[in-house]
């Protein structure tokens, strides 16, 4: 090798190496707020369009910017206060309740005044082989430790709350200044990718429009749920079912527990009244909404949403249903977009190389 070759090697290496050596130090940085980063991002390249009409009217980039980013910021806290006061109002009737009536340790007495009654019949035929003595002790553990599991959740989002902010915060800073500056940085992105510009093009339009379909495909199934949760509960007589549709629709939004964290208690809450009161209209009443709720309000979330994003966003519903299941795993909420968008841009890049290929051997 001559000393010419070296002299424009070597510099070459240095450079990839202290690249290298700055992307991973710069990963590991971010590493703690990445979450809240690509949080941010998303929601800033979603919510341009809105920043580009209030743009239209202000003509101050800075001012419109911070117009749009107080309204997500509004539309982020205010349901979630709204949820958050209702749910901790329910649970502290049922709380009373429960404790009014004695629950767990005189379970059989309270349900069974009356042994001609059809709840005192029907809790009979299950536990007759048990000890009264026994069930009430196992009764009085399951509400303990239930307690138990709720205050110790409670105590460690409470810890958890200064780096919920610092997150929160961070993610406000990026949709803030992405708003303003988005567009200049999509260009440097799309100029950094070695590839042709037809190519460029296609997978700056398959990041759009996987994304936009994710989002609108997760918004549209939450409404369809909390419609079908309301209709649900009017039919079954739970009051407020407007209102539990909309707060229905809020934590469809939010994965693994989903709509179920509303249907099931208040299914739960008819069956228990039904007992204590004798009623059998109201425990059966609970238990089709049990079964509603695990067959429609649920299930239509799993069988309908990667169909819609898959048709919308061109995606077969195999990459949508393993893409929010993984995103969800390594990328927490955010990963309900991120990971569908990340596979789309896979099998983007496998359409490429197969034009290419393609092109290559035309050639030869």
């Amino acid at each position: 090798m001559g000393d010419a070759t070296k002299s424009r090697l070597y510099p070459k290496i240095f450079f990839s190496i202290l690249v290298f050596a700055t992307l991973l130090l710069a990963f590991y940085i971010a590493r703690p707020f990445l979450p809240a980063l690509l949080t941010g991002a998303i929601i800033a390249y979603l919510s341009y369009p809105l920043y580009e009409k209030t743009l239209k009217r202000i003509k101050n980039r800075s001012i419109a910017s911070l117009i749009v980013t107080i309204l997500i910021i509004l539309i982020f806290t205010l349901p979630l206060i709204l949820v958050i006061g209702l749910v901790s109002k329910e649970a502290y009737a049922t709380y009373n309740s429960i404790n009014q009536h004695n629950l767990g340790t005189n379970f059989i007495r309270i349900v069974c005044k009356d042994e001609s009654w059809l709840s005192c019949r029907t809790l009979k035929s299950f536990t007759g082989f048990l000890p009264k003595e026994d069930l009430d002790y196992y009764l009085q553990s399951s509400i303990e430790k239930i307690t138990g599991f709720i205050i110790n959740n409670v105590s460690n989002l409470a810890a958890s709350i200064p780096s919920i902010l610092l997150n929160f915060f961070v993610m406000v800073f990026v949709i803030y200044y992405l708003l303003i500056d988005g567009p200049s940085i999509a260009r440097r992105i799309k100029n950094m990718l070695p590839l042709k510009e037809p190519h460029k093009q296609h997978v700056m339009d398959k990041f759009h429009d996987v994304t936009i379909a994710v989002f609108y495909g997760n918004i549209s199934m939450a409404v369809l749920q909390g419609i079908l949760g309301g209709i649900g509960f009017w039919l079954l007589g739970v009051p407020s079912p407007i209102l539990w549709g909309f707060v229905m629709i809020i934590f469809a939004l939010v994965p693994y527990f989903g709509a179920a964290v509303v249907w099931l208690p208040a299914s739960l809450n008819l069956i228990f009244m039904g007992y204590l009161q004798n009623d059998s209209s109201a425990t059966t009443r609970g238990i089709i909404l049990g079964v509603y709720g695990l067959l429609i309000i649920s299930s239509i979330d799993n069988l309908l949403k990667p169909r819609l994003i898959g048709r919308n966003g061109r995606v077969h519903p195999i990459l949508v249903l393993i893409g929010v299941l993984g995103g969800l795993s390594l990328f927490g909420f955010i990963g309900l977009i991120l990971g569908p968008v990340l596979l789309a841009l896979l099998m983007t890049f496998v359409d490429i190389y197969e034009e290419e290929k393609a092109e290559m051997e035309n050639y030869f």
